[in-house]
C-alpha cells in the first residue's frame, strides 16, 4: 500500500472519531504538540522509526511521555498506530489530520519565512492580506532563513511568493550570463 494512503486513512481515522467523541479541537491541540516536538526533537522521532524497538516499549514510551499531556484518546490513537506496525508514518498522519483540519475549518495554512523575524505589526499585514485574498482564516507559521539575505518568502498552501534577495541576485546573475 502506499505510504500516501495509509497516513491519509490513518489521519481520516483520526478526525472522525475525534469528532464522534467531541474532542476534536483537544486532538488537533495533541496533534500540533506532538508534530512539533517530532520535528524539534530528533530523539524523539527517531524511537517511532526504529525497528528495533519493540512495539510493547514504544506504547510504554508513549504512555509516560504523554500521560496528562494529550488527551486519551490521542494516546489511544498512537497505540493503535504502533501496534498496526504503522509509526514510520506518525509524521505524515498528523500531517494530514492538520490538513484534513484546515479544509473542513475553511484555515489557510501560511508559512512566512523571512531573513529576520518580522515584528508583529508585519506579520498581521501579511495575515490580513491573506485573508482578505483567501477569504479565509489564516494560520500563520514563521520562520527565520538568514540566508534569503533580505526580503521574505511567502507560502500560501502551494503558491508561493518568493520576495527574497537572494533568489533577486540569482536572477540577474543568470541574467548577466544569458547576455554575454
Amino acid at each position: 500500500m502506499n505510504q500516501s494512503k495509509i497516513s491519509v486513512r490513518y489521519a481520516k481515522a483520526l478526525f472522525e472519531f475525534a469528532l464522534e467523541r467531541g474532542v476534536l479541537e483537544t486532538v488537533i491541540a495533541d496533534v500540533k504538540l506532538l508534530s512539533k516536538s517530532l520535528v524539534e526533537i530528533a530523539e524523539l522521532a527517531e524511537v517511532f522509526q526504529n525497528p528495533i524497538v519493540k512495539p510493547s516499549k514504544k506504547k510504554s514510551f508513549v504512555s509516560a511521555l504523554l500521560t496528562g499531556k494529550v488527551c486519551k484518546e490521542t494516546i489511544d490513537f498512537l497505540n493503535l498506530v504502533i501496534a498496526n506496525n504503522r509509526e514510520i508514518y506518525i509524521q505524515d498522519i498528523l500531517r494530514n489530520v492538520l490538513d484534513i483540519y484546515r479544509k473542513k475549518a475553511g484555515i489557510t495554512a501560511v508559512t512566512l519565512t523571512s531573513a529576520a523575524p518580522l515584528s508583529a505589526e508585519q506579520q498581521s499585514s501579511i495575515v490580513d492580506l491573506v485573508k482578505k485574498g483567501k477569504n479565509t482564516e489564516v494560520e500563520l507559521q514563521t520562520n527565520v532563513d538568514s540566508s534569503l539575505l533580505g526580503g521574505f518568502v511567502l507560502r500560501i498552501e502551494d503558491m508561493q511568493y518568493d520576495a527574497s534577495v537572494k533568489t533577486r541576485l540569482k536572477q540577474v546573475k543568470n541574467e548577466l550570463m544569458t547576455n554575454k
